[in-house]
């Protein structure tokens, strides 16, 4: 019964939390509009990097890696579940394997007036045009045009890592996890 109570409570708390939480972060945003609305939980990273202007719905669960730089236009409506990356770690590493501790930064930037649905990922250096919209479940990997609609999350094969190189690295245990404690 104490568990379900606590639960009980922990639910009907969490909105109150985030608010909270989020109004501690909101002075750190690059810029931070106004009746801009976070629907619920979720994680965001380098806020000093996002711009988020005016009448911004955010839905549940997002993540936000704004190390790159986000940048989201007024009227914009995010769905929940949705990922927002604007860097990536270097995988090209001549040191370790999968990637080294170097983050390749690439800004992402939102239109106006852009609905992206849920379950989507937004990769580094992407732009969406004004009045985009973007389907459930879509990875953006590239540029989005003003008012277009895109769906999909198919992948394609960009290239290969140095053969050579990669034997190397795993012959001599060269990991980045056994170094870097934190990844």
């Amino acid at each position: 019964m104490a568990k379900k109570l606590a639960a009980f409570y922990i639910a009907y708390l969490e909105p109150e939390i985030q608010s909270y939480v989020l109004n501690i972060k909101r002075k750190n945003f690059k810029y931070f509009g106004e009746n801009v609305i976070f629907k619920g939980g979720g994680e965001i990273f380098h806020e000093e990097n996002i711009s988020i202007y005016n009448h911004v719905r955010i839905g549940r669960d997002y993540f936000l890696m704004g190390i790159g730089g986000i940048e989201i236009g007024e009227g914009t409506i995010i769905s929940r579940n949705v990922c927002i990356h604007s860097g990536n770690h270097d995988f090209k590493s001549e040191d370790y394997l999968p990637y080294n501790t170097t983050y390749i930064k690439n800004k992402i930037t939102i239109g106006k007036g852009v609905w992206i649905g849920q379950n989507v990922n937004i990769l580094p250096g992407v732009t969406i045009g004004d009045g985009a919209i973007i389907g459930m479940g879509t990875t953006v990997a590239k540029d989005v045009a003003k008012g277009e609609i895109v769906v999909g999350g198919a992948f394609r094969s960009i290239g290969f890592r140095s053969s050579s190189r990669l034997e190397e690295l795993i012959a001599n245990g060269k990991y980045i996890s056994k170094t870097e404690k934190n990844i």
